[in-house]
This record gives C-alpha cells, structure tokens and sequence, in this order.
C-alpha cells in the first residue's frame, strides 16, 4: 500500500474544523485557569507546569477542571500554575526555554529523552497501541502483527514521541512503515480515524480507551507499538531539587487508597 496522500477538500475540511474544536477547548481550559486564580503566579516556590490537553490526563469536566495528572497535580501540595498545551514538544520547547518548571505529556522515558530531561518518579503505566476499524463480520482487526504495516501508513499527533519509535520498528523489521503526523490532540486525531479519514492511528492506550471503548465499539486497539512504559514528568536536568520534592511527593500518594480510586476512576 502507498504512502497517505490527500484524497479531497473534504479531508482538509475535516482537519481544520477538528483544529477548530481543539483550540476552543484549550482557550476554555486557558479562561478557566485565569479566571479561576487556584494556582496564583508562577516564580518563587510555584511550580509553572504545562499539561497536555487529553481524555485522560487533563480536560474540563462540565465546568470544572478535571483529570489524571491534574488530580494528582492537586494531591501533591505543591503550589502550581497550569500552561494547558497540545503536544509533547510544545511543552518541552517551553521547558527548554525556561517557561515552564515541569512538562506534563505523553512521553515515555525513551533514553534519548533522558539524556536531555530528568523525569521523575512514575505517574502511573501505560503503552502505546495502534488503533483500528475491525472488520464487518468477524469483528476482528485486519493487522495482527507491525509486519502488515510495511509499506503502510499510520497517524500520530504531530511531535509524538511514537514518531521516532515507528523508525525504529521500520528498521527492526526491514520495512518502511510511513508516519503522517497530524497536529491535532490524540483524542481528535481518533475522532477523525472514526469518520474514516484516516485507517491507523497509534496514540496511548488509556486515551483509546477513553474514546473509543463505549462509543465506538467497532475500533480495535488491542494490538501495542509498545510494551507498557512508565509515564512519568519531566523537568530540567539542573532542577535536581525540585524533581527530589516532585518524587517525595508522588511515592507518598501512590501509597494511598486516594491514588487507587483515581486509577480506578481514569484507567478503569
């Protein structure tokens, strides 16, 4: 199979609306941090954090802020203020730019990233899945293996680690598998796989999940790109200081029946 191409207007129609809704929703998450003054400013002994925009980790809850990693954020007592972002190397630009304290994003503790990064203690496991339509009369999906992906193209949000993981995969197997990085939130770019813009999607599997799981029971995402990864924060290397208190704080309530209900409640 050839390389994705663009097919129609009617694909780059579907894309700028999904951009559209994305960028609502983040200006929304942006007005409620302002207007809400939970977090005060940053400097000083405020942590300035910038968390990923997703089903799971981040997201508004009616009128409330509401998610994984901004639950866990609130149990650590540390003050903080919230830079909502879109994508992983959105926050570690600012990261590197000295704009945020501590980057909160779908990035696994490749090595390459933790020769860069330090990263802290574990949030919680997840893994990385590809995603797609089972077939009309067995509900089965139509790839079993990556080596059905050779010469195929799968969809990722635009800055995704998995990026450089899928080259890697193409080099282990000695097949191209092609790459087409979207710059939508994973949550869209899934919403878009399932009008049929798109046949493979690669994204964490807690966000399918999320997604997919009760109202697209038609897509697949048993199949995983990775094996079960740490999903842990990442700061600067220099901020060793910061990363002890960070880590002090997280081992603490991982041991507590609070952390148990919140896995419960996002990773069910």
């Amino acid at each position: 199979m050839k390389p994705l191409q663009p097919k129609s207007y009617g694909r780059v129609a579907v894309y700028i609306i999904l951009l559209v809704a994305t960028v609502a929703a983040m200006a929304g998450l942006r007005h409620y941090k302002i207007a809400s003054g939970r977090n005060g400013a940053p400097g000083g002994d405020t942590l300035a954090v910038a968390l990923q925009y997703s089903p799971v980790a981040f997201f508004m809850d009616g009128d409330t802020l509401a998610g994984l990693d901004y639950d866990l954020l609130k149990m650590l007592g540390i003050p903080f203020r919230i830079y909502p972002i879109t994508s992983p190397a959105e926050g570690l630009q600012g990261l590197d730019e000295g704009r945020y304290d501590m980057v909160i994003a779908d990035l696994p503790q490749s090595a390459d990233l933790s020769d860069r990064y330090l990263f802290t203690v574990p949030a919680y496991l997840d893994r990385q899945v590809l995603v797609q339509k089972t077939d009309s009369v067995g509900a089965k999906p139509a790839v079993t293996s990556v080596l059905e992906l050779i010469g195929d193209t799968v969809c990722t949000t635009a800055g995704s680690p998995m990026v450089g993981r899928i080259a890697n995969i193409s080099r282990e197997i000695g097949g191209e598998i092609y790459v087409k990085e979207l710059p939508v939130t994973s949550e869209k770019l899934l919403l878009t796989q399932t009008i049929g813009e798109i046949d493979h999607a690669v994204v964490n599997e807690q966000v399918a999940r999320s997604v997919l799981a009760d109202n697209y029971p038609e897509f697949d995402y048993s199949m995983q790109i990775s094996f079960s990864q740490f999903q842990p924060w990442a700061l600067r290397l220099s901020d060793t200081a910061k990363a002890a208190a960070v880590n002090s704080r997280l081992d603490s309530i991982k041991a507590t029946e609070g952390y148990s209900r919140l896995l419960s409640r996002y990773l069910r």
